[in-house]
């Protein structure tokens, strides 16, 4: 059985998914001349690489070590300040020595497989919808709010299945937990609004908070997997406050040429006291609008509060929940 805590992990599924051919631009880890290509070339995605010593992998002779300095890292690929940032954490857990070359132990290669299987059977999904629907992706690290509720509705649209389409790979601590997830998502699909036109299918890949580059990365990852849109909102994949809001939506349009997916774009959720419901930004010309905060509505349900702009029967249902919310 996978434990999503182990940190390890994050390489045995990184490599599913090279292997399954979800990954842009690249087919196995990196060696350190294509790991340069990715640092001046950010329209390439997230560079996924391996450090030495990761239990699932071979290390035989063969193998090409090199080194990856944190300056590049901070600079080229998180464009933060400082190694305290998340992703570079998570990125230089290991330590800054890499390879190219390690392959799978023989004993892991069932792990490997089931990875690829729960993946191929989304992408099967995909393709069986595609015959009467577009397919839309709508990934989300957060149990819902009426914004959210908000962007799902309009993604659902006309002729649409809307996929609830989160990662649960490794994901950084203080993020909720998948089968938490899992159980909000699933309440609101019985919800008659939503009934037979949401399903909740995840994908099996890891959360590397880099951003533009990631939202990039994210977008690539649906294409593959067949879907005919993505969305993609304010501080896609960012943490920490490292990105300017709306870095990743400006980006992806930079980009825009590079993929085929179709992508809707949102710049996030607010309520607006003239209008007196939630909207998504720009959808009304009015002043001084409420921002409807993912982190206040996290810390109303680590204290059993009830947030104001999220659905209160599904809070009530979440609070009577007897286990930790939170990773």
């Amino acid at each position: 059985m996978i434990k999503y805590t182990e940190t390890e992990t994050r390489y045995l599924i990184d490599y599913a998914n090279l292997k399954q051919g979800l990954i842009k631009n690249q087919s196995n880890f990196l060696s350190k001349k294509k790991f340069n290509d990715f640092l001046r070339k950010n329209y390439l995605g997230f560079p996924l690489v391996l450090p030495m010593g990761i239990k699932y992998f071979n290390y035989n002779k063969s193998v090409k070590k090199f080194t990856i300095s944190r300056s590049e890292a901070r600079k080229y690929i998180f464009r933060c300040k400082s190694n305290s940032y998340i992703g570079m954490k998570i990125f230089f857990l290991y330590g800054n020595r890499f390879c190219s070359g390690a392959t799978i132990k023989k004993k892991y290669k069932k792990d490997l497989n089931s990875i690829i299987n729960f993946n191929e059977k989304l992408k099967l999904s995909i393709k069986k919808n595609k015959k009467k629907y577009k397919t839309a992706s709508f990934q989300t690290r957060n149990i819902p709010h009426l914004g959210h509720e908000l962007i799902i509705q309009k993604l659902m649209g006309l002729n649409k299945m809307l996929i609830i389409n989160p990662l649960i790979g490794i994901k950084k601590k203080g993020d909720i937990k998948n089968d938490i997830l899992k159980k909000a998502f699933r309440y609101l699909m019985n919800i008659k609004k939503y009934k037979n036109k949401i399903l909740y299918e995840p994908v099996i890949c890891n959360m590397n908070y880099a951003g533009p580059r990631e939202a990039l990365h994210h977008t690539y990852i649906r294409e593959l997997l067949g879907f005919d849109e993505f969305s993609i909102g304010r501080d896609h994949a960012g943490a920490e406050n490292n990105y300017p809001p709306l870095e990743a939506i400006n980006f992806l349009k930079k980009n825009k040429k590079r993929f085929k997916i179709n992508i809707f774009f949102h710049k996030g959720a607010y309520y607006c006291s003239k209008c007196k419901k939630i909207i998504l930004k720009e959808d009304c010309n009015h002043k001084n609008l409420d921002n409807i905060s993912g982190s206040q509505f996290r810390k109303k349900l680590e204290n059993k509060k009830i947030f104001l702009h999220a659905r209160k029967s599904l809070q009530r249902y979440i609070n009577k929940l007897k286990i930790n919310l939170f990773n």
